[in-house]
């Protein structure tokens, strides 16, 4: 991630001046520079000195928040943060952008509530919330959105009040960014006490127009827990909005990844389900044909298709033109993505297709040679430990995750990758109890070098390998070394401000 403030005022200055002199006379053709490319002027996770120029500006703040080996943050890079109307669109906020491995940057996550890499927030000067959108979801949606929160200053969970409890007070702009707003990500931020489905069903009652009434709903079975609706009323919610293009493309994301989901929960038998899962198949194809039919997309696609055909038989093998047609997206995916951000965007679904087609041998093939074009090799480790498990390697599944940990950069990367190799050790080597305490007390050290490190991301792992320590010491007669490794964490919990992770492992 390398963004770049461009001074545009001295651009178009040189521009003018080079219009009102006259050239210098010559035989020769002289060769002129390209203009550098229009860049989004990103603070770079400067959030307080952000804040304090919103405050004079009067712009609310554009806060990103990302990683640089996370997929849909490359794909942002490769897209969105290149479109020329984004860009000038970014001219009315103070955009920061807040690396999950800046100092810092794990305790500004847990301050706004913030899950997963990317994500976008808008605030007003004051940090209070105007919206967030998910980073995964469609360019011009985005822009979109964006586009319309840019020129607010209410605050969204002040709206969602309103929606709930006297929704004929909203105005249409107000329900455009309630149905904007990035549900599929961090609903729970703004439901609060309330559970998400609830919230998103009486905004779906309420909503003013068709579309949002059905987006809501979507959404709601979307982030269910466990969904109320009777099949009946999923079929017409999804054939409903299948039959509109502009709503395909508002819900594609959704549609992508919870689309199966909902064809299962509509279908009354094999046949229903059969239907309901072509007519996902042909609007998903019909919308990305209007988005430029992007290999990306294509493969996308085919791992709808690959999940309906298990849906259809769950035990069956798949058909051999589906394989096919699988492998065929992988290599065009493969093929159109050039730039490195593509890449990295493109690769882990590639392998993820692959290996749902059975081709591990593909999968495996491919990221070995993508460790060589990469600019984080350590991302793709985990899943040639995986492989290498899968087949019964377990001292190369163990090399490869080590392999991630030692190569992962980035503090919070750093712990990240580290609990993968702990808890690789814990599943695969539960009986070397001296390279388990070596490699948690190196994690552990890594936290000591971060004086705000324990939060957001790096809290949660921790506290997820902490469950996992604990059942493996009750298996594998562990107590003396989890106490070494409870005292071992009672000294770096001394330097961290606010000594959240005292009660690690108690």
């Amino acid at each position: 991630m390398l963004p770049m403030r461009v001074a545009l005022s001295v651009l178009l200055l040189a521009s003018a001046l080079s219009a009102c002199t006259p050239a210098p006379v010559s035989t020769a053709k002289s060769a002129e520079a390209p203009a550098p490319a229009p860049a989004i002027a990103w603070r770079q996770g400067d959030v307080d000195d952000a804040f304090a120029e919103a405050a004079d500006s009067g712009k609310p703040v554009l806060l990103y928040w990302g990683a640089v080996w996370c997929p849909p943050c490359n794909q942002l890079k490769a897209g969105l943060f290149k479109d020329p109307a984004f860009i000038a669109l970014t001219s009315k906020f103070v955009p920061v952008y807040l690396d999950g491995d800046e100092e810092g940057a794990q305790a500004w996550g847990e301050r706004f509530g913030v899950r997963g890499y990317p994500t976008l927030i808008v605030l007003d000067p004051q940090r209070n919330e105007i919206t967030r959108v998910a980073g995964g979801n469609d360019a011009a949606e985005l822009t979109r959105a964006l586009t319309v929160a840019a020129g607010r200053r209410s605050a969204v969970a002040a709206t969602l009040a309103t929606a709930l409890e006297t929704p004929d007070r909203l105005a249409a702009e107000d329900w455009q960014v309630l149905g904007d707003y990035g549900w599929e990500v961090d609903a729970n931020r703004l439901a609060g006490e309330r559970r998400s489905q609830d919230v998103l069903r009486q905004l779906s009652k309420a909503a003013p127009d068709a579309a949002l009434q059905r987006r809501f709903a979507l959404l709601a079975l979307a982030t269910a827990d466990k969904p109320d609706a009777s099949p009946t009323e999923v079929r017409e919610l999804l054939q409903a909005v299948l039959a509109q293009p502009a709503e395909v493309r508002r819900n594609r994301e959704l549609l992508g990844y919870a689309g199966v989901q909902l064809v299962k929960q509509a279908s009354a038998g094999p046949a229903t389900s059969n239907t309901l899962g072509q007519q996902l198949l042909v609007a998903l194809e019909r919308v990305d044909a209007e988005r430029g039919d992007r290999a990306d997309d294509a493969l996308s696609r085919a791992l709808t298709e690959v999940s309906l055909a298990r849906q259809q038989q769950p035990k069956g093998a798949l058909p051999a033109a589906l394989v096919e047609r699988v492998k065929q997206r992988v290599a065009a995916a493969d093929a159109a993505a050039i730039e490195a951000h593509a890449r990295q965007a493109t690769i882990s679904s590639a392998v993820y297709a692959l290996r749902e087609v059975g081709d591990d041998a593909g999968a495996e093939a491919l990221l070995l040679a993508e460790l060589k074009r990469s600019e984080q090799p350590y991302y793709y480790m985990p899943e040639l430990a995986e492989l290498a498990e899968q087949r019964g390697d377990s001292a190369g599944a163990l090399e490869w995750l080590k392999r991630a940990y030692d190569g992962a950069q980035g503090p919070a990367t750093r712990v990240q990758w580290g609990v993968l190799y702990v808890e690789g050790l814990l599943k695969l080597a539960p009986d070397d109890a001296p390279r388990i305490e070596q490699a948690t007390a190196s994690l552990i050290a890594e936290l000591e070098a971060q004086p705000s490190g324990y939060h957001q991301r790096t809290r949660q792992r921790f506290e997820r390998l902490a469950g996992q320590l604990k059942t493996w010491s009750g298996k594998h007669q562990g107590a003396e070394t989890l106490a070494r490794l409870q005292q071992r964490m009672q000294r770096a919990c001394g330097d961290q401000v606010d000594g959240a992770c005292k009660d690690w492992l108690s």
